[in-house]
């Protein structure tokens, strides 16, 4: 089968499902955003949402059925930068969470008007096997900026010319590399920025303070990266030329729990969990991290596009987090962590996507706290990730495109 073998939308008055297929937590928000543009004005299609990888939340969140099984894996969708997450993830059960998922997908074919796939092209193959329908394709996966890497390869290209009525890579360069092939690829910028609520809440910081947010991961890993961060926290607070005006803005996931961090930091012996006022909780601060002599990591829930705009410098363990700040301007600081996402490789892969808005160090307080430090003390490095931020990220706006686009491949 190829792309012209499947029959034209327009060719039927039946009004019928828009199918999001996904597979990483990051991607669900970046459908979930979309949809969101796709429901703001009367859409006559039926939305439905399938996300390959976890449990789908953002989905919840705005109403949409979700469909299949749903399980978070050992990996958390992170095979490919360590095999031996495969095999933890096949021996939770994986296979059998993918057949459930197929035989999902089987049974919405009849229904299914046209597929969007947000992810990689594993999504796309699936569609093609088993729903055999127009395919968008937002591939978030991919960068020819990473291309050593993180490059599509020849078969990829392939199929997203022959089997992709449309797709929107993540930035310029690539999309000009997958028009040059003969693919229908068009950039409209990163939806990633769109996926960010920024409220403009101040977060208790005073006047000319530097501030300095950390972005710790959503994920387990997330518990066991906060002892090298707060010992840069420490480090970072004596350096003279801060001399008490840091402020520190830890944005914790809704996937962690407040209660484990503070059993975690209590085994340090330095660092004990304080509560927060009921009107700081109202504004996003909901507990404290504290140590001597006199420092304080205010924590901070659904608020995290007001932590990363707050913010001068992140010390950033996070995938989509990172690349929002960078996008944002924000200079990260990372460093490689032993779980299966923020790997060597991964940062190797994320540094060629954002330049050198991101630095990389080593696993060591002393070097994340260097870093910070020669950020904060260096305009220059925050003007770079500005530049770059707005060159390979791109600004707000992209979901509404994205969203238009959709309905005109619907003939709306």
């Amino acid at each position: 089968m190829i792309r012209n073998s499947f029959v034209p939308l327009v060719q039927s008055n039946k009004k019928g499902v828009v199918l999001f297929l996904s597979n990483g937590h990051a991607e669900d928000l970046i459908a979930s955003t979309v949809i969101e543009k796709l429901s703001q004005e009367c859409f006559p299609w039926e939305i439905r949402a399938l996300p390959l990888v976890g449990e789908g939340r953002a989905y919840d969140e705005i109403g949409i059925k979700v469909l299949g099984p749903r399980r978070m894996m050992p990996s958390g969708g992170f095979v490919e930068f360590n095999p031996l997450w495969l095999a933890r993830d096949m021996a939770s059960g994986w296979l059998g969470v993918l057949r459930g998922q197929v035989g999902a997908l089987r049974k919405q074919r009849a229904a299914t008007r046209l597929v969007v796939c947000v992810g990689d092209i594993f999504l796309v193959i699936l569609s093609v096997f088993f729903l055999k329908k127009p395919i968008v394709f937002l591939s978030t996966a991919k960068s020819d900026y990473a291309r050593l890497y993180k490059g599509h390869y020849l078969v990829e290209k392939w199929l997203m010319k022959w089997f992709c009525q449309l797709v929107l890579p993540r930035d310029e360069l690539t999309t000009s590399s997958l028009r040059d092939f003969g693919i229908n690829a068009v950039y409209v910028g990163n939806v990633m920025m769109d996926c960010l609520k920024i409220t403009d809440e101040e977060l208790g910081i005073g006047e000319n303070r530097h501030v300095v947010g950390i972005l710790p991961g959503s994920k387990e890993e997330a518990y066991k990266n906060l002892a090298i961060i707060l010992d840069a926290v420490k480090k970072i607070s004596r350096k003279s030329f801060l001399s008490g005006k840091a402020d520190f803005l830890l944005a914790l996931a809704a996937s962690l729990s407040l209660k484990r961090l503070g059993e975690v930091v209590s085994l340090s012996r330095d660092w004990i969990l304080e509560s927060s006022a009921s009107e700081e909780r109202k504004r996003g601060i909901v507990a404290y991290l504290a140590s001597s002599p006199g420092i304080r990591i205010k924590i901070v829930r659904r608020r995290f596009a007001d932590v990363l705009n707050s913010s001068e410098v992140i010390i950033g363990l996070s995938g989509m987090g990172n690349e929002q700040a960078v996008g944002l301007g924000k200079p990260v600081v990372s460093f490689p962590t032993k779980g299966p996402q923020i790997t060597k490789k991964f940062l190797r892969i994320q540094q060629l996507i954002l330049g050198e808005a991101i630095s990389i160090v080593e696993p060591k307080a002393e070097a994340v706290a260097e870093e910070v430090s020669a950020i904060l003390s260096h305009p220059e490095k925050k003007e770079e990730a500005l530049r770059v931020g707005k060159k390979r990220m791109g600004g707000p706006g992209a979901a509404a495109q994205v969203a238009d686009l959709i309905k005109k491949e619907l003939g709306e």
